[in-house]
């Protein structure tokens, strides 16, 4: 059966376009077809627009009683940016690629299908019923974020070193010419977003966004280490939690990456927790994914390693943070939720005594 029509909106979705697709996925059988929907949006991303599409069945029952639609955003700015940093073929190619691969909890992919030199995808996955986004502004406690790294961990130990997942050019994407244009866009961002926060960012803060920025060819120089497919935004608005089960379900893979595994960690701890329980929790929390890669076969990848990694990648929040708030379109959420990462990753690179790794580096 030919893949369904790609399509660049939820408003472009039809009862037929539906049936077609879970039938293609195996999700429906032949006979019953999909009569009507209703349509909700979902999410905060401000990357792709989200909607969760509740389905009406000729046969009751038939098939899934919900999916969720993802596509390009309609803000263009953000579409743009999408286009401009693969964000939306990468998506599409961690489901079709890699997903089946991973032990960690990823909705099922029902339509994965872009257009590499417009961006525009189609992308209808699994709906997690009875999941709640978790709340990166809000944080979390310790005992979740157990449970998101050991999630976090079935992510990373399958890929572990794997050679044909280094050899996706899609996936492995450093290069010298990357890092060089990575440096002269964070140097550019940079005077806007200390302008947009400087009310409201303490002043050490935007000292280490400032001297992040102006030492960011050695924070790349310094990364070493084995290699595995990062999540590259591994936070709480990217796991769904349901009653009952501690497994999140991750989602949201638009910035999936061949990189250590320490930018996923650190970025999680850094981020989603209080500065006060990541100070109280930090060591035992990485001598708990350490354990839980060790478990799933991971052998050559010492505790001692990840806290040094850890800490040279507690400014892989302060990075992002610059950059996507920037770039992508303008929200209240959005600011609050960008202020809050920054704080917290800034604090959490100071508490490690981080910036003396880029100082010694130069």
């Amino acid at each position: 059966m030919s893949p369904p029509e790609l399509l660049r909106s939820a408003a472009d979705v039809t009862p037929d376009w539906l049936t077609g697709a879970l039938r293609g996925a195996g999700a429906l059988a032949e006979g019953p077809r999909v009569v009507s929907f209703e349509t909700e949006p979902v999410g905060t991303g401000q990357m792709a627009d989200t909607t969760r599409f509740s389905l009406v069945y000729d046969a009751p029952g038939a098939g899934p009683a919900s999916v969720v639609g993802k596509f390009a955003s309609a803000d263009e700015q953000s579409r743009a940016t999408g286009l401009a940093l693969r964000a939306y073929e990468i998506e599409i190619r961690f489901y079709r690629e890699v997903a089946a691969r991973v032990a960690a909890r990823v909705p099922s992919a029902y339509v994965a299908e872009v257009e590499p030199e417009t961006g525009w995808f189609t992308l209808l996955l699994q709906d997690v019923v009875g999941a709640a986004q978790g709340d990166q502004i809000a944080a979390c406690t310790p005992d979740v974020a157990a449970a998101v790294l050991d999630e976090m961990a079935g992510l990373h130990a399958p890929c572990w070193e794997a050679p044909d997942l280094a050899g996706l050019e899609w996936l492995n994407r450093a290069t010298p010419e990357s890092d060089g244009l990575l440096c002269m866009l964070v140097s550019s961002l940079l005077p806007g977003f200390l302008e947009r926060y400087e009310d409201t960012l303490a002043p050490d803060h935007r000292e280490v966004c400032r001297l992040f920025a102006e030492h960011l060819p050695a924070y790349l120089h310094l990364r070493s280490g084995p290699r595995t497919a990062s999540h590259g935004d591994f936070r709480l608005d990217n796991l769904l939690f349901q009653p009952g089960n501690p497994r999140p379900v991750v989602v949201d893979w638009q910035t999936v990456a061949w990189a250590g595994a320490s930018y996923d960690v650190a970025y999680f701890i850094g981020g989603c927790l209080s500065a006060e329980d990541r100070r109280a929790h930090e060591d035992d929390l990485l001598a708990h994914y350490h354990d839980a890669l060790c478990r799933r076969g991971v052998r050559d990848y010492s505790l001692q390693q990840l806290r040094a990694d850890v800490r040279r990648d507690t400014f892989g929040g302060v990075l992002m943070a610059i950059v996507a708030a920037m770039v992508v379109q303008r929200t209240e959420r959005g600011d609050l939720m960008f202020l809050t990462s920054t704080t917290r990753h800034a604090q959490h690179a100071l508490d490690a005594d981080a910036p003396a790794l880029l100082l010694a580096a130069r």
